[in-house]
């Protein structure tokens, strides 16, 4: 542990905060999970923080209980962000050069920050970025146009924009509870970092995260991001439905949703509540398929607006805490025209227990860790050119080469690729 990486990943609901606790060993082939807490959060209500100390309290908390279980002081945290203010834009780029240019890295960056003056608006923040249909000199689409020559570079550049004030007001709780964030990630798209596998994003899925407060989309084709949007609908809400329509406690209502979610046999089943009273099953799948039918109707025009309609070969995925209720599963699945399925996050070494709710917090630990492995390979990379530049200065024979410079450590690093497919 002493030469590893160990990151915080904080992810912050609307009814919990979840803490993650991941360390990547200092050859960058192996990455466990060290601790996941949950603790009840305060404060935050539908994903609008009310109460900026009781928020901070509970993150101490929960910072508390990390670092009693690790032994470990919690300085800086990875911040997971999500939130109804998730806008999606997509719009085509073209540079013009005077003379025939090499594409580098420097005009694929130009195109980023041109798509970004143009669609960015006031107090907003670009957290993910992509680009598809690049062409040079209107030739056929190319995966990568850098080293090829030309006097025109076009693309489809698309951003994903979060509210720059939900990001300060949210740091600020943490910051609050003596944490410094050292970087921030889009909640949906770690949620598709850590249930997705590439065939899946190559051929067009579309994931729904259906969280406490927030049920995030997130769509991809040909392994490009394309889309994502955001809707303040989540398990809460039919946690609130139940309240208001049997004028019963939120406890109660709580308790009737853990109920159904863990019961296996549904058929007859009566909720007591207060007042000697009983709720039947059939009158709360009723509640349920009714906001279910909101979910639907937002699934299918986030779709639609995405224009990727008919082409999501994988169908739909499914994760988020509320998927565990069977009713809300199927209310999706038998309404929306494609193939539906459950999906968890991936299974990491020394997390026992996964559950959909966990997909945010995992995918985060592997985009942060994924970014270290390539910070290990960049490094070793130089150190090697520096030794064959010794070497070659000096004149070393290549037997000696071989014992200042053991095969073990080179052999253990991989291409991210087949780095991440190791815990995906």
């Amino acid at each position: 542990m002493e030469d590893s990486i160990i990151k915080f990943i904080l992810d912050v609901g609307n009814s919990k905060i979840k803490m993650l606790a991941g360390e990547l060993s200092n050859y960058g082939e192996k990455l466990r999970v060290l601790k996941y807490i949950e603790v009840p959060s305060r404060g935050i209500r539908k994903n609008v923080i009310e109460n900026q100390i009781y928020l901070s309290e509970s993150i101490a908390d929960a910072v508390k209980e990390m670092e009693a279980a690790t032994g470990l002081e919690v300085k800086k945290v990875i911040l997971g962000i999500g939130g109804t203010n998730i806008y999606s834009r997509t719009k085509n780029i073209k540079l013009t050069f005077d003379e025939e240019k090499v594409i580098t890295n420097d005009h694929i960056t130009e195109l980023f920050l041109t798509a970004e003056k143009e669609l960015k608006q006031k107090a907003e923040q670009v957290l993910e970025s992509e680009m598809y249909n690049i062409r040079v000199n209107n030739s056929g689409i190319v995966k990568n146009p850098v080293g090829l020559t030309g006097r025109e570079l076009q693309a489809d550049v698309h951003l994903i924009f979060v509210n720059e004030n939900e990001v300060e007001e949210l740091t600020e709780a943490v910051n609050r509870a003596k944490l410094e964030v050292d970087s921030i990630v889009l909640n949906p798209y770690a949620s598709a970092k850590a249930t997705l596998m590439e065939e899946d994003k190559t051929m067009g899925v579309a994931l729904i995260d259906i969280g406490e407060g927030t049920t995030d989309i997130i769509i991809y084709k040909n392994n490009k991001l394309i889309y994502a949007k955001s809707l303040p609908l989540g398990g809460m809400h039919y946690v609130s439905d139940l309240e208001y329509i049997f004028s019963i406690p939120k406890s109660e209502a709580q308790e009737i949703i853990r109920q159904i979610s863990e019961s296996k046999d549904k058929k007859e089943f009566n909720f007591p509540v207060s007042g000697n009273k009983y709720i039947s099953i059939g009158n709360v799948r009723k509640v349920i398929d009714a906001r279910t039918g909101d979910l639907v109707t937002f699934i299918k025009k986030a779709i639609e607006e995405s224009g990727f309609t008919g082409y999501l070969g994988k169908g739909i995925y499914l994760t988020g805490g509320a998927t565990k209720l069977d009713e809300i599963f199927e209310g999706v699945k038998s309404n929306l025209g494609y193939s539906v399925k459950r999906v968890l996050p991936v299974q990491l070494a020394g997390l026992e227990d996964v559950r959909p709710e966990m997909s945010a917090a995992v995918g985060i630990l592997l985009e942060v860790m994924e970014k270290e492995y390539n910070n290990l390979e960049k490094e070793r990379k130089k150190k090697e050119e520096q030794e064959n530049l010794l070497k070659t200065s000096m004149k070393l024979n290549d037997d000696k080469t071989e014992e200042k410079q053991p095969k073990v450590k080179k052999e253990r690093f991989k291409s991210v690729k087949e780095w991440l497919s190791n815990f995906i």
